[in-house]
């Protein structure tokens, strides 16, 4: 019908689909906020504003956006089939480039290794300038709390606050004003995969997020998570490091398999394979140690395209932390 028409040429080019100017817009910035969040700019958020859409539609737009990335990248680190007995419309599963044989037994049965080269690894380009935001806003969008959601929020809010002490999220909390339940459900998963919830003890989760946010070029959570591993005992040099330099030089071995892993998920989550799972097995991580290094890195390609999608600023604490001296003035706000 109609409807799987118009799924499928938004699949295969969502360029050429037949959609209204205001879903085009969405559909843009979208793209943007998943293959270059890091060039997110104000224009792009008062482009959405210009086709009707609200604030918090946009907020809306920006998490529907940012889970999209965390979902795909679950599934690709863990090597997730399609649903055996559900019955895909074939148009829709050779939009995505597999075809009728590959759909009803695996999609990655054969790839247990890489057949294409990965990046080599080298300086990563300088973290660019903290996102230019009027002095008494946080972000891009109104932070404003309804009235009728003050509770919600304000409950999620101080738990975040709390969670991320002693580099609290303040004003990542509060960009998610407009939506306090998305921010509650936020919240509980971090408390889950992070903040000392993972079971891999905080120095491994802290690089986790770094490494995301260093491959991302997300200069609030880089700039966070660069301070909560100085707390933790790390270096100013290994921190600047592990910012500017891709490869996991002169780190342990498990360290350094984290570290290939996180940023491959990061960087492309296509072309993961089993033999990147089996890397992590063989420095010593279990099942459930993967499953939660999965989760984490995907969930902070989530937070890092929220920070990046409503511009945020850093709080006044941090703009003067050490963390920002270590990552280099390219981070300052201008």
């Amino acid at each position: 019908g109609a409807s799987l028409d118009l799924a499928t040429q938004i699949s295969t080019d969502w360029r050429k689909a037949p959609i209204v100017p205001a879903d085009y817009a969405m559909l843009e910035f979208s793209e943007k906020l998943t293959l270059t969040p890091s060039m997110m700019a104000e224009q792009d958020v008062e482009g959405l504003r210009a086709h009707g859409f609200t604030d918090r539609e946009i907020l809306s737009i920006i998490l529907a956006a940012a889970y999209r990335n965390y979902i795909v990248r679950v599934a690709d680190a863990l090597g997730v089939e399609l649903n055996a007995t559900v019955d895909y419309a074939p148009e829709l599963i050779r939009a995505f480039g597999v075809d009728d044989q590959q759909a009803r037994t695996t999609l990655y049965a054969d790839r247990l290794t890489r057949t294409t080269p990965l990046r080599e690894a080298g300086e990563r380009p300088p973290l660019p300038s903290m996102p230019q935001v009027s002095a008494n806003q946080i972000c891009w969008i109104d932070t404003t709390w309804p009235p009728e959601t003050t509770e919600q929020f304000r409950q999620a809010s101080e738990e975040l606050v709390k969670l991320s002490a002693p580099t609290p999220h303040r004003y990542l909390a509060q960009a998610f004003a407009l939506r306090p339940d998305a921010l509650a459900v936020t919240v509980e998963y971090l408390r889950l995969v992070d903040l000392d919830g993972s079971g891999l003890g905080r120095r491994l989760e802290t690089m986790i997020g770094l490494i995301v946010a260093a491959t991302l070029s997300s200069q609030y959570m880089a700039v966070h998570h660069a301070q909560r591993l100085l707390h933790n005992g790390a270096t100013t040099e290994e921190v600047a490091s592990l910012v500017h330099y891709s490869g996991g030089s002169g780190l342990d071995p498990r360290e350094g398999e984290l570290i290939h892993f996180c940023e491959q998920l990061t960087r492309g989550p296509g072309t993961m394979v089993r033999s990147d799972v089996e890397a992590l097995r063989a420095v010593g991580f279990y099942n459930r140690d993967i499953i939660t290094i999965a989760a984490s890195a995907s969930l902070e390609n989530f937070l890092c395209r929220v920070a990046n999608g409503v511009g945020l600023r850093l709080e006044p604490e941090m703009s003067t932390s050490v963390a920002l001296e270590t990552l280099g003035s390219s981070a300052a706000a201008p």
